[in-house]
């Protein structure tokens, strides 16, 4: 049985029309672009996900691909319960975008697995296990605890940037110092590549200063820069990452990863001793939440968080404010 991963360009001959003769060239270059049309991440889930699927039915002796409706369905079966269900449906994306591409008929289209899916959704739930946003208090407590050395003035600048602009992790490992324009109020970031801009658009958020300089990101900003500064002015570069690695020496290396970004989250929010666990998405999350109980516009909010429409806005703010925004508060009073 074949264990080739379908590749992002459909096979010659499997559409209606003739596939021309390309060039090795003109093909290279054709699935390179192809290839670029999904983040990184994107393609590495894929690749993990078909791996999974393939793995199985090699176990159970069945044809990956082209795969049977009846196939797709036992295996959802088979792993509900040890998977979430969100993972389950993102699996089913792998296995429909591989044989989309290769031109062969869906299994996943057909009714008996969008049923099977369903009925998973109704049996174990379709709830996620979100991170948790990390409020004003909480976040207060965690700056509290940072000291002044590198990677404390580092820290404090991640979080409240982070915080400040409603940044996934990937966007607050992204920045470069040429990113950042002064502005009468504070600074102007300029996001050029983010989770739902692949195509490098780029887009702008303002990020204010604040009188209380303990809680001000533009401040924090530029006492890590002035700190990196002194260790290597290389660091300060427009085009030098904005947060870079220190060293347990006291030394700066290279740009932190998205990954690193959510664990400097943990680690720091751990060492306060708050007992919830935050994670990457934790300040984009809190600072929707923040502002929905505090009645920003939604307006206001998506300007800075950059989401096109409300409906993840609310997905966000959860149960944020829930009591103190209740539509019954004060009226018996």
């Amino acid at each position: 049985m074949s264990t080739h991963v379908p590749a992002l360009v459909p096979t010659p001959g499997s559409g209606h029309v003739p596939a021309p003769v390309l060039s090795d060239d003109l093909r290279d270059k054709v699935s390179d672009l192809r290839s670029a049309s999904k983040s990184a991440n994107t393609r590495r889930a894929y690749l993990s996900d078909w791996r999974r699927w393939e793995t199985w039915c090699q176990q159970n002796d069945l044809v990956s691909m082209p795969a049977h409706p009846d196939t797709v369905s036992a295996y959802l079966a088979d792993q509900a319960g040890g998977v979430s269900v969100a993972t389950l449906a993102r699996h089913l994306a792998t296995i429909s975008k591989a044989h989309q591409v290769a031109g062969l008929p869906n299994p996943c289209r057909e009714t008996s697995v969008r049923d099977t899916m369903s009925g998973l959704r109704r049996v174990h739930g379709s709830a996620q296990n979100e991170a948790p946003g990390l409020l004003p208090d909480q976040l207060r407590a965690t700056l509290d605890t940072l000291g002044n050395d590198l990677s404390g003035l580092r820290d404090r600048a991640l979080l409240l940037v982070g915080w400040c602009a409603g940044l996934r992790r990937s966007e607050v490992a992204g920045l470069t110092w040429g990113d950042l324009t002064p502005d009468p109020d504070g600074l102007v970031l300029t996001l050029r590549k983010s989770k739902t801009d692949q195509e490098q658009r780029g887009r702008k958020v303002g990020l204010p200063a604040a009188l209380d300089l303990g809680v001000c990101p533009v401040n924090a900003l530029a006492r890590w820069r002035e700190a990196a500064s002194h260790e290597s002015s290389e660091k300060t570069a427009p085009g030098s990452p904005v947060f870079c690695q220190v060293t347990r020496w006291g030394h700066l290396g290279g740009a932190l990863s998205g990954e690193a970004v959510a664990l400097v989250i943990q680690r720091r929010t751990n060492q306060a001793g708050l007992p919830v666990r935050y994670r990457g998405h934790s300040l984009r999350k809190g600072l929707v939440q923040a502002a929905f109980i505090a009645g920003v516009s939604d307006s206001a909010v998506m300007a800075t968080t950059g989401h096109a429409g409300v409906a993840m806005l609310r997905r966000y703010q959860g149960q944020a404010g829930l009591v103190s925004r209740s539509a019954s508060k004060g009226l018996l009073a």
